[in-house]
């Protein structure tokens, strides 16, 4: 079997920060021969966990806050609001930056971290003794909902001079358990969604922040390219999250990756069987459902 290794260094690649897609150009094309066609498989790569579990994806802290001024039955809304810097942070550390809002003149908030649940409980209190907190709401805007373990629609109600929340979940400071090595091209491979999707490999991240991980593929398990992609001058890649957020390293660190595509032959196949896949006519189905089987090479058509 005919077979060509590809060794990628993101060094050598143009990025593009809009499709956050990597793109090494091949001046000695990968290419099929008529009657073949390529498969590809990740055999090892080197991946720096260089990115931070806070980001511009989970990075907006807003909660909502209505106090009532029982000697006027006034209602004030609130907001206090913290955009978090992209960086590495523990849970006593992200406690310490919702403490720090002080953007309100009729309500408080203090945030603690307790070692021993693993969650973060936040208290609002009213700054006059006539008040008492009504609700509060983290507002739409709220990305940051699963890293401190509340949900993005969490409200509550009250009629006292405090309102405390305690976190749904346990804080989650770890951005994403794997990091997935993801093409252009469509490949018979699925996403979490049963959908068809690029995704050549899951790389599981189980180093420490600024360690790099080694990969390695145990398993010889091509996935096989789509019949038209038999010609590949340049290769396109990017590594996502388990969110499907795209990975930002946060800088030209060293990332390396080495592909294998094999070229095997072509199957021969039924009569309107590849009409069927490219022009989505599944009536065609029938065709030869009680005659002889007819075939035909890709010569031949």
């Amino acid at each position: 079997m005919r077979n060509t290794l590809l060794f990628l260094k993101n060094k050598s690649a143009t990025y593009d920060s809009d499709t956050k897609f990597y793109r090494w150009e091949l001046i000695n094309p990968i290419q099929a021969r008529k009657d073949e066609l390529l498969t590809c498989q990740v055999i090892e790569a080197e991946i720096p966990k260089t990115y931070y579990n806070v980001n511009s994806t989970n990075n907006v802290f807003s909660l909502t806050v209505v106090t009532t001024d029982n000697d006027t039955s006034t209602d004030y809304t609130h907001t206090f609001s913290l955009t978090l810097a992209s960086k590495n942070y523990s849970a006593i550390e992200l406690a310490s930056e919702i403490n720090g809002i002080s953007n309100s003149t009729y309500a408080s908030i203090a945030s603690n971290f307790n070692n021993q649940t693993g969650k973060i409980t936040i208290t609002l209190g009213v700054l006059d003794v006539a008040d008492v907190v009504t609700s509060a709401t983290f507002s739409a805007s709220n990305t940051c909902g699963r890293l401190i373990g509340y949900v993005s629609t969490t409200s509550k109600s009250g009629s006292s001079s405090t309102l405390t929340f305690e976190g749904d979940r346990i804080v989650d400071l770890n951005l994403t358990n794997n990091v997935y090595i993801e093409t252009d091209l469509l490949l018979e491979s699925r996403n979490t969604r049963g959908e068809k999707s690029g995704i050549l490999a899951k790389v599981q991240m189980n180093g420490a922040f600024l360690s790099l991980v080694h990969y390695q593929t145990a398993h010889n398990l091509p996935i096989e390219l789509g019949r038209k992609d038999t010609y590949l001058d340049h290769i396109d890649l990017r590594f996502v999250d388990d969110n499907d957020n795209s990975i930002e390293f946060n800088g030209d660190n060293d990332l390396t990756i080495t592909l294998l595509f094999n070229y095997i032959k072509k199957d021969k196949l039924l009569l309107g069987e590849e009409i069927q896949v490219y022009e989505h006519q599944p009536f065609i189905n029938t065709i030869n459902q009680d005659e002889e089987e007819c075939y035909y090479s890709d010569n031949e058509i």
